[in-house]
């Protein structure tokens, strides 16, 4: 119910961005105190599919092959131009499996990542398909666009733009029920990374992180997405504003924005709270595009109807149920006393027919029946759409904590596309008049699909005209020969590179050292520096070694000694 609905004034996170104020346009407004009255619109009936279709193809269709494979080009370019000499590639299959695996972690939390490894938690659904190494290089080389195109792009969500550009062209396929709702959704982010993309929210379940304004279906299915970044949030997104369009005030240009992309707009009404609306936006949508619109509403957003004023209202005189309404040119304005004020603007839903609500009395100590309109029941039957998308992502979070700001938007985006996958299967299914399975048996089956992906040939896409060679798969740097190791002859000598890479005496598994030191002749990595001089312990030979070889060395006129050739180098570097 609307009861809680506030002000701009009780609620900071409620106030919307600045921007132009809206002008005023055509004749003034003649408010009446008359009802009105529209043809109700046409129903929505789910097509009958020919047969129910796998977990897997459902959400296939909301991440497609196309853009798992964009994005396996775009983890190995970025691991390429963080190091040119890595070892690191990935192919379709392993993003599957990685995939999968966070799939699965959503469903089965553990207290930490290395607890699904742990030799007393470990859990065969993950092990049995990727090592916790490879899991940890995947997670930290993710990546979705390429870098060296980041600087002269003034999108703040650069980084993220081809998924979510990617995702949200799928989900417009998807034939939008005729009532959608249009609300802000928060992706949680805690991190200091993202600067003022962080947004704060008092009354959401993750107060702190990323604002998305999305609209979405009456039974939860999200359409369409626009990512709020301040003063660039609509020259980054791909639909454009006409100039009277523009004029709007910010808030309502969001609902412009995210209307335009309904297929049917003349036959839909859209459902928004308080931040959106305004009697230039309700006019607007009525007179450009036929649509219809309902809304709780700021009292200085109305257009000054002669309505009972918020003092008034909300004396302790003034029972419960008390409603004032008027209207104008098929708009209705209204206000209506719960345990607040609560005005609405509808081109829609109109007052009748009345109805009754039950409220909880102080007085009396139980509930009691007050009058109630039409389009109260209306608004707050149709308006829960991104609430229970919201309801949906968050049952089974996909773990994927990170310092980089836009991991955590990959992992929502994961749990976007399972619950939308899960309510088109749904609408499959009722229409099938069969019983659906619940979200998380839905989860698990796509996880196992994922984690037992066949790999097949993959096609290289990229959004960038830079080719670059891939290494091979497993390809390490090896150590050399004995014979060439400890060779003297051929004058080993330390080389500076410009990549740190791991060095080949001194690290383990536990405690890796990095260096930027490499031996010319043998080509591995190794350290020297203040507190460790591997390049001299690497060559020194082992310990045991056999008197003829010794005495081979000796006698060779040719042969040196490694202490020998180290001062000579030493001299040299005078």
């Amino acid at each position: 119910m609307p009861e809680e609905d506030e002000d701009e004034d009780d609620e900071e996170e409620d106030k919307a961005p600045p921007g132009k104020k809206a002008r005023q346009t055509g004749t003034p407004r003649v408010w009446k105190k008359d009802y009105i009255s529209h043809p109700p619109l046409p129903e929505y009936h789910h097509p009958v599919p020919e047969f129910l279709q796998q977990p897997h193809e459902f959400f296939m269709r909301m991440l497609p092959i196309e853009l798992l494979e964009d994005m396996v080009y775009q983890t190995n370019l970025y691991a390429h131009q963080k190091d040119v000499s890595t070892t690191f590639s990935i192919d379709i299959h392993d993003l599957m499996v990685f995939t999968g695996i966070v799939l699965y972690m959503g469903v089965m939390r553990g207290p930490s990542i290395d607890d699904y490894w742990a030799l007393d938690t470990r859990m065969p659904q993950i092990t049995e398909y990727m090592s916790s190494k490879q899991f940890r290089q995947i997670r930290a080389l993710l990546h979705f666009n390429n870098n060296e195109n980041a600087k002269s792009s003034t999108d703040r969500f650069y980084k993220v733009r081809p998924l979510f550009s990617g995702i949200t062209k799928q989900f417009l396929q998807v034939k939008a029920t005729p009532t959608q709702s249009i609300d802000e959704v928060m992706v949680g982010y805690k991190g200091t990374m993202a600067g003022n993309l962080r947004q704060y929210i008092a009354n959401k379940p993750d107060k702190f992180g990323y604002k998305l304004f999305c609209r979405a279906s009456i039974d939860g299915f999200i359409h369409d997405i626009v990512m709020y970044q301040g003063a660039t949030t609509f020259s980054s997104h791909p639909v454009d504003l006409c100039e009277d369009e523009d004029q709007q005030l910010i808030s309502s240009k969001l609902v412009l924005v995210l209307a335009k992309t309904i297929q049917d707009l003349k036959n839909s009404t859209i459902y928004a709270d308080n931040y959106f609306t305004s009697i230039q936006l309700v006019e607007f949508l009525r007179d450009k595009y036929q649509c219809r619109y309902v809304g709780t509403a700021r009292p200085n957003r109305i257009g000054n109807p002669p309505l009972m004023s918020k003092k008034e209202m909300e004396k302790k005189s003034t029972p419960r149920g008390t409603l004032d309404y008027v209207s104008c040119n098929g708009v209705l304005a209204m206000c209506w006393k719960d345990n607040k004020q609560v005005t609405i603007l509808s081109s829609d839903a109109g007052v009748e027919p009345l109805s009754t609500a039950k409220r909880w009395n102080k007085d009396t100590r139980k509930k009691v029946e007050i009058q109630c309109l039409a389009v109260i029941k209306e608004y707050n039957g149709k308006m829960g759409g991104i609430d229970k998308s919201d309801m949906l992502t968050h049952l089974y979070k996909t773990p994927m904590k990170s310092r980089r700001w836009y991991i955590r938007l990959y992992g929502y985006i994961i749990d976007l596309c399972t619950s939308n996958a899960w309510v088109l299967y749904k609408r499959d299914t009722i229409a099938l008049l069969e019983k659906p399975m619940p979200l998380k048996d839905f989860r698990l089956k796509i996880s196992t699909f994922a984690r037992t992906y066949k790999n097949r040939p993959a096609r290289m896409l990229c959004n960038t005209p830079e080719p670059f060679v891939l290494p091979r798969k497993g390809q390490r740097t090896s150590r050399p020969s004995d014979n060439l190791r400890y060779d003297y002859s051929k004058f080993h000598c330390p080389e500076f590179v410009n990549q740190r890479m791991t060095c080949k005496f001194c690290s383990t598994k536990d405690d890796i050292h990095r260096s930027r030191w490499i031996c010319n002749v043998c080509k591995v990595a190794l350290c020297l520096n203040n507190d460790r001089n591997c390049f001299q312990d690497f060559h020194a030979g082992p310990s045991s070694s056999s008197a003829s070889t010794s005495a081979s060395h000796a006698a060779s006129p040719t042969s040196v000694t490694f202490s020998e050739t180290l001062h000579q180098l030493l001299e040299l570097c005078k």
